[in-house]
């Protein structure tokens, strides 16, 4: 015999097993189609909002497609897809400017160096211009009196030591200049 919750159960309702009803289930499936739709004319997956708002909505697939085509986000995407041709031509200036901009720097980096040359070359003639000035008479400088054999030591520095010769040394000198 049947017990006495059984009998008084209705059987109509799909509530009754304690599962849900079909519609429920029927709403569930409609999951897949909003995303292919959200796809096909958005290009994205729909927000979490998004799928609750179409998935409990009376829309069908068509109804939802139409008010995708009219949302303010399709129309973006379809401005910006229009540009597409000026994007390209603008980008074809940017990289002609990027090329020119290369040379320039190239340029810049040739002349800067050329100028370093040239400043090293002038420091170098600053420098002997100063040595110039400082010995106006060209007198030697303290190594060359050294090496020419000066007496580096004594208060005369600009005079060279004098070798005196013997009698005899110069006799032999003045021979020597006539034969």
């Amino acid at each position: 015999m049947i017990g006495g919750e059984d009998f008084f159960k209705d059987k109509s309702d799909d509530f009754s097993g304690g599962g849900s009803s079909s519609f429920g289930s029927i709403k569930t499936d409609r999951v897949p189609m909003i995303e292919k739709v959200f796809n096909e004319v958005l290009g994205r997956k729909p927000t979490s909002r998004e799928i609750a708002y179409y998935k409990y909505g009376v829309l069908n697939e068509e109804g939802i497609r139409e008010k995708l085509l009219k949302s303010k986000e399709h129309q973006e995407i379809i401005e910006k897809a229009l540009r597409l041709p000026g994007i390209e031509e603008e980008l074809k200036n940017v990289r002609v400017s990027e090329k020119k901009l290369t040379q320039i720097v190239q340029d810049l980096n040739q002349e800067m160096a050329q100028s370093e040359k040239l400043l090293r070359e002038k420091n170098f003639l600053i420098q002997e211009l100063r040595e110039t000035v400082k010995n106006p008479y060209d007198f030697p400088t303290q190594v060359e009196k050294y090496e020419e054999g000066f007496e580096l030591n004594s208060r005369a520095e600009r005079i060279p030591v004098i070798k005196h010769k013997s009698f005899k040394e110069k006799l032999v000198e003045l021979i020597e200049t006539f034969f």
